[in-house]
């Protein structure tokens, strides 16, 4: 029997769309209602002060505060930071691109492609990652326009007004963030830093960056189908549609699995935002005579947008999407509007740009989330082989707790990485043979064991654990931690996916022997259950 076995269990991944599935995602927690909060603060105040001083571009202002918000401080600088920095570059790098393709679509159109390319590679391999996308984003999107500007000045212009309703919106976010947002403790000063071999100390890119040629497959790929998207919309002339190739180019994701997650999530969000602006339109817009009564309603919307966005990585963007698609139909100008054309091509654009994405990333160099889900699956457990074998007879309680405390957020970060590619995993195997859905439903169940005695293996490093520990007398730290090497030993060989048949009986023959030396030194307290339920869980 393999180690950590694939016996049924209550299962640790919810149904993506169950009930219990949007109970999880949707719960309240104290810091959620104050990060919704933060967000509607710097909506309302974006929309108050674009619409007073009439900045351009408001739909995009009003959204800054979902895409820059972050759910600690650091993270909300660092966003807003490198946001910054790839508007500016971006900015300066399409002006300087449009001296040479202004008027030459021929120019033009491979100068899209090329930065496009860029852009996705870079976010594949750059340490940055999401700044090197940011920048090829900006350039493609931007030069994707350049035909339906009237002259080479207005285009400029335009330009210059989306960086500063960018950038003024992005500062006023992080500054609120600051302001409202707790503190996070840090580091503690014993745990360790991870170290990292000289040669790649000063590395920007990935080791793999010019070896891995899935990097420039997915490259490619996303290049492809937001080309195909804008060929069609210009050469059909309904560039209402040019969600499509915004579509392309954010859903894509490390594998079609979390690319089709996207895509459902950006779908069902522009679907919500979508309703929000047209019931607004066409029920409150024809009544609303003061910024006061518009307040009212981006305030709402925003909440609604504020809360989903606040939820875990596997709902957040859905909250990201309700927000633009509700700015987006919304402000067509600084007065009201009941005009219906952009909500109906916002929609139709995103429709477009999902079959497409999906079909390109399933049929051309597909790469699936089960395969990255054994990647992690294995990691996983080897870490977690690892955490078992502390503490050891022949270390000091202070050595172990700093390995221990080094080692358990790492090993539950690798965990957590594992459920995500299980979750998505579910989105590719609707057409896939028996073979690998029988495959998921083991890695799931073998997940779901790895993770109880994760559990269990991360109370044995409590306070109360350790007192324990160095209660046992020599003869029961010395059974025990040859157990729990046992135990070890045979999670990794399992994880590199050695099966020998000598594996379990070495168990029984270690817990047999543990057994016999706390009944004999009659040792009763909690770390002998905790160690009797990691071995239960490992045979």
């Amino acid at each position: 029997m393999s180690a950590i076995s694939a016996s049924p269990v209550e299962p640790a991944i919810v149904p993506f769309g169950s009930l219990e599935w949007f109970k999880r995602q949707l719960a309240s927690t104290p810091d959620r209602a104050r990060r919704t909060a933060i967000m509607v603060g710097a909506a309302v105040l974006c929309v108050i002060i674009s619409m007073t001083l009439q900045v351009p571009e408001l739909s995009v202002t009003a959204y800054m505060p979902f895409f820059v918000s972050q759910e600690t401080k650091l993270k909300t600088i660092v966003v807003g930071v490198g946001g910054f920095i790839g508007l500016t570059i971006g900015i300066g790098s399409t002006l300087l691109l449009y001296k040479f393709t202004y008027g030459y679509p021929e120019l033009r159109i491979p100068g899209m492609a090329i930065a496009l390319f860029l852009g996705m590679w870079l976010s594949r391999v750059f340490l940055i990652g999401p700044l090197g996308f940011l920048i090829g984003f900006i350039v493609a999107v931007s030069q994707s326009v350049g035909e339906a500007v009237p002259s080479s000045e207005q285009l400029v212009r335009d330009l210059l007004w989306l960086w500063v309703a960018i950038a003024y919106a992005v500062g006023l976010t992080v500054v609120l963030n600051l302001l409202f947002l707790p503190d996070t403790p840090g580091p503690s000063a014993h745990r360790p830093k991870p170290k990292r071999s000289e040669p790649h100390r000063h590395n920007l890119f990935v080791p793999d960056a010019f070896t891995n040629p899935a990097h420039v497959h997915f490259a490619l790929k996303v290049t492809f189908a937001a080309m195909f998207c804008y060929v069609v919309y210009e050469g059909i002339d309904w560039s209402g549609i040019h969600t499509a190739f915004i579509t392309c180019t954010f859903i894509a994701l490390e594998s079609t699995g979390a690319t089709l997650h996207k895509g459902v999530l950006r779908m069902g969000g522009c679907i919500i935002g979508g309703a929000l602006a047209l019931f607004t339109i066409v029920f409150l817009m024809p009544h609303m005579v003061t910024i006061v009564s518009l307040v009212v309603v981006v305030a709402g919307a925003s909440a609604i947008a504020g809360w989903v966005a606040a939820g875990s990585e596997m709902i957040s963007y859905a909250g990201l999407q309700i927000a633009f698609a509700f700015f987006y139909s919304v402000f067509q100008g600084y007065a009201p509007d009941t005009d219906l054309d952009n909500v109906r091509d916002r929609v139709v654009g995103i429709l477009f740009g999902l079959i497409v994405t999906g079909l390109v990333f399933r049929y051309i160099w597909p790469e699936h989330a089960i395969d990255r889900l054994r990647d992690a699956l294995r990691q996983a457990r080897r870490q977690l082989a690892r955490l078992l074998e502390i503490p050891r007879p022949d270390t000091s309680v202070e050595k172990a707790k700093t390995e221990a405390h080094a080692l358990i957020p790492e090993t539950s970060s690798t965990f957590e990485q594992a459920r995500r590619y299980a979750e998505l995993t579910t989105f590719e195997l609707e057409e896939s043979p028996d073979r690998d859905r029988t495959s998921l439903g083991d890695l799931e169940s073998t997940l779901s064991r790895a993770e109880e005695v994760l559990v269990a293996a991360t109370s044995l490093a409590n306070d109360q654990a350790w007192n324990e520990w160095q209660q046992l007398p020599a003869a029961a730290k010395t059974a025990e931690s040859e157990l729990r090497s046992v135990a070890a030993k045979r999670i990794e060989r399992a994880a590199a996916g050695d099966e020998r048949e000598d594996a379990g009986a070495n168990l029984s023959t270690a817990f047999a022997r543990w057994t016999e030396t706390m009944q004999a030194l009659q040792v009763k307290n909690s770390r002998v259950a905790l160690v009797s339920q990691i071995v239960t869980e490992v045979q």
